[in-house]
């Protein structure tokens, strides 16, 4: 199973599964402060606790956003399962709710080598119920102006800087600096489909944190940005972390739900 791919120096790591990405030197999150954001979850069919591995975003009642290779080689006789309105993945909140997936849908371009056209929409098996702390997520689109010089990234990955994964119960947040693609340093990885944020010693996310939303607040709302996709491992904030514009590929996000 995988998490978030994060690149082992000098490799790369998506930040999803065993590529799951975590937030090093965040914060615990409010109950409810991230009532867009969902974790996406593998059920063993064994009787134990669902497992987390990438997080997502809700899009409407019946969609939610994530990465694309968040569901690249799993295996088992499991199922996945998305969990929103939920800070505590191991003692869940009241009025959380929980759903099966029932189809997913990765951009056509996507390539497990490059990490590029990382993203992919979910259909869940029934609408979620929108409530307070449960909501949609507002996504920036192709004409959207970021003058913003920071986001706002929250997640379950791992907070370990070692190349052993501690993933914490709660939801951690963090403020990360949005870097240009010249500041990017990826070796030419790094193109106008995707987005940079953090590293040069700075806060960071980690493995397990693939899929969630890079945001920032735009006349008082949060708004999408990005999707995060690939770090490095360990994860010690050298390298800026890699995320999927939203602004590139709002159409094909809009379209894949469409055809629902």
């Amino acid at each position: 199973m995988r998490r978030l791919l994060f690149i082992i120096i000098p490799a790369i790591v998506t930040i999803g599964h065993s590529i799951r990405p975590p937030i090093i030197d965040g914060r615990e999150a409010d109950l409810h402060e991230f009532p867009y954001q969902v974790s996406l979850q593998w059920n063993f069919n064994n009787g134990s606790r669902p497992t987390h591995f990438c997080s997502g975003s809700i899009l409407n009642r019946d969609w939610i956003l994530t990465a694309a290779h968040c569901m690249e080689n799993l295996s088992g006789n499991g199922w996945y399962e998305i969990v929103a309105g939920v800070n505590n993945i191991a003692h869940e909140e009241p009025g959380a709710q929980r759903r099966n997936v029932s189809r997913f849908v990765k951009h056509p371009l996507f390539n497990e080598l490059t990490i590029k056209h990382d993203i992919a929409v979910i259909l869940l098996s029934e609408p979620l119920h929108l409530n307070g702390n449960i909501k949609t997520m507002r996504l920036a689109t192709g004409s959207t102006v970021v003058l913003q010089t920071h986001a706002k990234f929250a997640g379950w990955g791992s907070i370990s800087k070692t190349m052993v994964n501690i993933f914490p119960d709660m939801l951690m947040k963090v403020t990360l600096p949005l870097r240009t693609l010249e500041e990017c340093a990826w070796d030419g990885r790094v193109d106008s489909t995707q987005i940079c944020a953090a590293g040069y010693q700075n806060v960071s996310a980690c493995t397990a944190d693939s899929g969630g939303p890079l945001t920032v607040t735009m006349d008082g709302e949060e708004v999408q940005i990005g999707v995060a996709s690939f770090g490095e491992k360990p994860c010690l904030a050298r390298y800026p972390i890699v995320f999927s514009s939203v602004l590139h590929f709002y159409e094909w996000i809009q379209s894949a739900i469409a055809d629902d």
